[in-house]
């Protein structure tokens, strides 16, 4: 994708950008992606209804099962444990 500089933008645009402030960077470090997607598999027995909850849920809502599982659990961890 090739940079494209704008011009001629509406009056209460350039008067924006003449008073604007750059931002603090909010976004979390690559490090931080790096460790969230480092996975381990592991075996576990879980009740087939709770896996039929999730499964469902997941499937309404365009999501993977699994991922959901690890999400609520690492969340659940992070606040409980």
């Amino acid at each position: 994708m090739k940079n494209v500089k704008y011009e001629n933008a509406p009056d209460d645009i350039s008067d924006a950008l003449k008073v604007a402030e750059p931002i603090d960077d909010f976004l979390p470090s690559p490090e931080y992606f790096a460790e969230a997607l480092a996975k381990e598999k592991i075996s576990l027995n879980i009740d087939a209804k709770t896996v039929a909850r999730f499964r469902t849920y997941a499937r309404k809502n365009g999501l993977k099962y699994q991922a959901l599982m690890n999400q609520v659990l690492s969340s659940y961890a992070d606040k409980r444990l």
